[in-house]
């Protein structure tokens, strides 16, 4: 009888806690912000922080400017419409102007601890999904499934 009232007092707990995945502004700030002068070979020690241990992430952007350049863009960029991810709608924006950017790729069969890259400078519009405080918490050029009031887009 003790057991049950353990396993059941454990399940409400679990239940209470809301499941998220929800990203901070700060995670995004550790995945997606760089100084302007990011080097071909900083492409590599980048992703050694997005990677951590025993995992090669294949594909990451990586903005070259101020946070607070990129918070204008949930502030006055073109609003895209908004989706569920995790239990949280956000709402998309699409920058107004052209950021500097490095893609870095991971390199056809590294693997972790190594985890080269490839990388691409450019220089484009960049896409973000912002919390209710209008703070970037993703970045993608993934807009499908995006809904407002009109429909999904």
């Amino acid at each position: 009888m003790e057991m049950r009232w353990s396993a059941l007092t454990l399940l409400l707990v679990l239940c209470a806690i809301p499941y998220t995945d929800a990203q901070t502004e700060e995670e995004f700030i550790r995945k997606h912000i760089r100084p302007h002068n990011l080097l071909k070979k900083s492409c590599n020690e980048s992703m050694k922080e997005i990677n951590g241990r025993g995992n090669c992430k294949p594909i990451n952007t990586f903005i070259l400017d101020k946070i607070n350049n990129v918070r204008q863009v949930c502030r006055n960029g073109r609003y895209l419409g908004r989706r569920l991810w995790y239990n949280n709608y956000y709402k998309y924006y699409e920058s107004n102007q052209n950021f500097n950017i490095v893609g870095c790729t991971l390199i056809r069969n590294s693997e972790p601890p190594i985890c080269g890259c490839m990388h691409r400078n450019g220089s484009e519009h960049i896409f973000v999904a912002c919390d209710q405080n209008n703070r970037p918490v993703h970045y993608g050029q993934e807009v499908s499934g995006l809904v407002d009031a009109s429909g999904l887009y």
